[in-house]
């Protein structure tokens, strides 16, 4: 975060004095004219490198310079056409050097950017566009031509196509007026809009300030500190807070340029060849991208820098591989909507462990609560929570009624996720408040059950739920996808001895409470767009 001035070069070299900033970090002080727009775009060497496109020849350099003016120039559209600061400005569209200079454009005609994933459409839209109040809707063709074929209700909001025929910037040929500077922001200023993938209930509108970009700054770490010569690549949509985050704004913070590539359908051949053109040194990839990397089998001529994974569980088979294969460090990150990239591992922080979430990043007062609003014993179970004020956290979320933001209640911003942290100060992560298994007393949480389950060989994926119960409560059932499964159903490719042994494994590992009771094999998990788990699903098909 060059603008944001971390720290200067001491004496023992940047990255020794970067991490030693980061550590020190105990209460932020962001400048009272911080923005997102200044740290991350404006603040850089016009001439620089910020992102690389892949066409049929060379890769294609956009510089700083050139984003700072389309964005400006989008500025003056938006501004234009009745845009103030404080409306909101939704974008639908895919990682691209157009969705980058929109994001910029929002941000510097002072709106707040409400950006939708575009693998979405219909009622999914409709719902963000309604909720937001979004005054505008900024898309292209293709992107216009999907809400429509799905039944978007766009109501009577601007709709702002920035692309022409040829796919080009239509701000940039329009000759409307621009801005002549970036929309003076402040820390707690609102800048994003982004909503939940809700996986437990509706989506809810969070806002962030413009801080949240500096509440970032210990991601670094898991990108074992960015350097000169980093190249970027992520596979997550931009309308995800991990996407937009860790795909564009961290990156560029840093100076990073970043390989902005529409991909319909992730294909790791494709991947491969755009990480040799482009010279990808870091990356973001879900576990379910390194599974697909490893179920491919091939692997980069050489191997990345450092890879960060995360929104989902990732197991111990594809991260063994793709340390081996894709990237010298492959670090996992634990955050939400609410609050962004708060745990995880990284090699400057210390060790890296496979059966931990890790520990917090610095700048982070993360604590595990019970019920009763107190931080748990070394060893007990709590609640994921991380002290206020925090940058990285939400500041309240959307009510639409009101068309503000409800700050958060107290001390705390409690995640709805269950962890319990051991004497090495790692985190281990146990599922959602919503998710616990309550179970002849006892409190389980689904990923102990499921992360003992995976070290066996057969098992590729598993996920647990608690089934009603008359007389314990609720009893364990699991759902296995399983290597060589010879069917679907409560015994196809599970036999005896098979049943047996994960048992003993999970009652070994977790506990005699935690032995499921019923196991039912399945070709695939229930996944939302962004690749986690739709737990609800399971639950109600097993009633």
């Amino acid at each position: 975060m060059g603008a944001a001035g971390l720290a200067p070069d001491g004496a023992d070299g940047p990255v020794v004095s970067r991490l030693r900033a980061l550590r020190g970090v105990t209460h932020w002080r962001p400048a009272p004219d911080y923005s997102i727009t200044q740290d991350a775009l404006f603040g850089h060497d016009p001439s620089a490198v910020a992102l690389l496109t892949v066409g049929p020849h060379a890769p294609t350099e956009i510089t700083f310079g050139e984003v700072q003016r389309a964005a400006l120039r989008i500025a003056g559209v938006l501004q234009a056409r009745g845009v103030d600061p404080g409306d909101r400005v939704a974008m639908y569209l895919e990682p691209s050097p157009t969705a980058a200079q929109t994001v910029f454009g929002v941000l510097a005609a002072g709106a707040v950017l409400v950006p939708v994933p575009r693998l979405m459409a219909g009622a999914s839209v409709a719902h963000r566009l309604g909720d937001s109040g979004a005054k505008v809707l900024v898309t292209d063709g293709p992107g216009l031509d999907r809400l429509m074929s799905t039944g978007c209700v766009i109501e009577d909001r601007i709709v702002l196509r920035v692309d022409d025929a040829d796919g080009q910037l239509v701000a940039e040929q329009s000759g409307e007026p621009h801005r002549e500077a970036p929309h003076a922001g402040g820390p707690t200023q609102p800048a994003l809009l982004m909503y939940t993938s809700g996986t437990s209930g509706p989506p809810k509108g969070i806002v962030h300030g413009h801080q949240v970009l500096l509440g970032h700054a210990g991601v670094d770490c898991a990108f074992e500190l960015f350097e000169p010569g980093d190249v970027y690549y992520g596979t997550a949509d931009w309308g995800w807070i991990g996407g937009l985050m860790l795909g564009l704004l961290v990156p560029w913070s840093f100076g990073v340029p970043v390989v902005a590539q529409r991909q319909q359908r992730f294909d790791p051949d494709a991947a491969l060849d755009l990480f040799a053109r482009c010279g990808v040194t870091t990356a973001f990839l879900p576990p379910s991208v390194l599974r697909l990397f490893q179920a491919n089998g091939r692997a980069p001529e050489r191997r990345l820098r450092a890879v960060v994974t995360g929104g989902e569980q990732a197991g111990r088979s594809e991260m063994a591989w793709a340390r081996l294969h894709l990237a010298q460090a492959v670090n996992k990150a634990y955050g939400q909507t609410e609050a962004n990239a708060l745990i995880g591992d990284a090699a400057v922080l210390g060790s890296v462990d496979d059966d931990t979430m890790g520990t917090a990043y610095p700048g982070h007062r993360i604590a595990l609560l019970g019920e009763d609003g107190q931080e748990v014993g070394r060893g007990e179970v709590g609640e994921i929570a991380v002290g206020l004020p925090d940058p990285v956290a939400l500041l309240g979320v959307w009510d639409a009624e009101s068309a503000r933001a409800v700050p958060p209640d107290g001390t705390w911003h409690r995640t709805g996720d269950l962890a319990r942290r051991a004497h090495t100060r790692r985190f281990e992560y146990l599922g959602r408040v919503d998710d616990v298994i309550k179970s002849r007393g006892y409190r389980i949480g689904p990923a102990e059950i499921e992360d003992a389950l995976v070290k066996h060989p057969r098992v590729l994926e598993a996920a647990a739920v608690g089934i009603p119960d008359d007389k314990i409560g609720q009893h364990i059932k699991v759902f296995l996808r399983l290597s060589e499964s010879k069917g679907d159903g409560e015994s196809g490719g599970l036999d005896d001895p098979l049943r047996a042994q994960l048992g003993e494994l999970v009652a070994t590992s977790v506990g005699p409470h935690a032995r499921p009771r019923q196991f039912e094999v399945v070709t695939a998990l229930p996944r939302n767009e962004t690749g986690k788990l739709l737990r609800r699903r399971l639950t109600s098909h097993s009633h």
